[in-house]
């Protein structure tokens, strides 16, 4: 799963990459056109410390957020410029989008549209995504428009239905929804796919404010009615708290009046934007979390792991987390009919705990 970073220049991004990820990025200035910061972070997840419990094994694989630290999608406002083609071409390439939106006062790092507003910073970002989608559009529109003419009488309908598509995407990107407003079946959203959209992209909101404003309700900025809710966090503090050694953190987040840390929510936020299930493995003794796309089947939960496991695809064993868990060990599990044995057109559902049986 991949996490793109984005917001105007000097809203903390890359400090906020840090605090969530334990990166080292430099801060404190403003990123290069299209440069992109990586940072890795592991999904917390109770089960697997379950799992690590009974099976004992020598190595862990959690699931993990790939986050990038976006520089230059919006680093022409504020100065005369036009949209950075590359910056905006990584963003397209992220699964969802964290877009940060300062809070904090600093006088010695000025506002770069002047003061600090994160609603107003919100409409304009979102204008600009706008845009950019409003690009692509127009651009397939146009040659889709001369395609259909000359194309097949086969080809012509698939062109035609493509064609009936784009357009309701270009009257609700003019109109300032966004793509995602558009009414679409699966097989138009696949349909789609291929363009990457960015505002067919499930969007987070993260406030970055001072450590003095950490309790101000999300109301006081003015922004409501999000979906989902935006996550708050002082980048700068967690920053801080990362650098600690691991046992040292709960007295500091006590202190600091922190229930979680940003990373926690922020993981939480994209999985339920992206409708993300998780599912567990145990095998040469390692215990893996893999996650997958709601909806996903046997074979490409299998492909997940490798490659080989989804084309020799034979069956899966699958047990529900729960289950496993009330009957103590997988022998209790299979011994109570718990254990499954599922088809590769089995819909994995969040939770289970699959061995697969595949041929070379």
């Amino acid at each position: 799963m991949k996490v793109g970073v984005i917001g105007l220049p000097q809203t903390g991004k890359t400090t906020v990459l840090n605090a969530l990820t334990g990166a080292h990025g430099a801060v404190g200035g403003s990123h290069a056109p299209a440069k992109v910061g990586v940072g890795m972070v592991k999904v917390p997840d109770k089960r697997v410390d379950f799992l690590v419990e009974l099976f004992k094994p020598k190595k862990v694989r959690p699931a993990t957020i790939e986050l990038e630290d976006i520089g230059g999608v919006f680093a022409h406002m504020g100065a005369s410029g036009q949209q950075d083609g590359q910056a905006f071409a990584t963003a397209r390439d992220a699964d969802a989008l964290t877009m940060v939106l300062r809070c904090f006062a600093d006088p010695t790092v000025p506002h770069v549209l002047g003061s600090v507003n994160p609603a107003r910073d919100y409409a304009r970002m979102s204008e600009e995504l706008l845009l950019a989608d409003l690009c692509v559009v127009e651009h397939r529109l146009e040659h889709i428009s001369k395609d259909i003419k000359r194309a097949p009488a086969a080809a012509r309908e698939n062109l035609q239905v493509e064609l009936d598509l784009l357009e309701s995407c270009h009257a609700a990107v003019e109109e300032g929804h966004g793509i995602r407003s558009v009414q679409m079946s699966s097989v138009q959203e696949k349909m789609l796919r291929s363009y990457a959209f960015l505002t067919l992209k499930p969007t987070i909101c993260l406030l970055n404010v001072g450590e003095d404003q950490i309790e101000k309700p999300v109301e006081g900025w003015g922004l409501t009615g999000f979906e989902p809710a935006p996550v708050v966090m002082c980048g700068r503090l967690e920053m801080e708290i990362m650098e600690l050694e691991e046992a040292e953190r709960g007295a500091f987040m006590a202190d600091a009046g922190l229930k979680e840390l940003g990373a926690s929510a922020v993981i939480r936020r994209c999985y339920e934007a992206l409708r993300v299930r998780t599912f567990f493995t145990f095998a040469n003794d390692e215990v893996g979390a893999w996650t997958i796309q709601a909806g996903d089947n046997a074979v490409v939960a299998a492909g997940k792991i490798h490659s080989d496991m989804a084309k020799g695809f034979v069956r899966a064993e699958a047990v529900a987390f729960d289950d496993l868990k009330a009957c103590g060990s997988l022998k209790d599990a299979k011994a109570h009919g718990k254990v499954r044995l599922e088809g590769r057109d089995y819909e994995v559902q969040d939770g289970d705990v699959i061995t697969f049986r595949f041929g070379g």
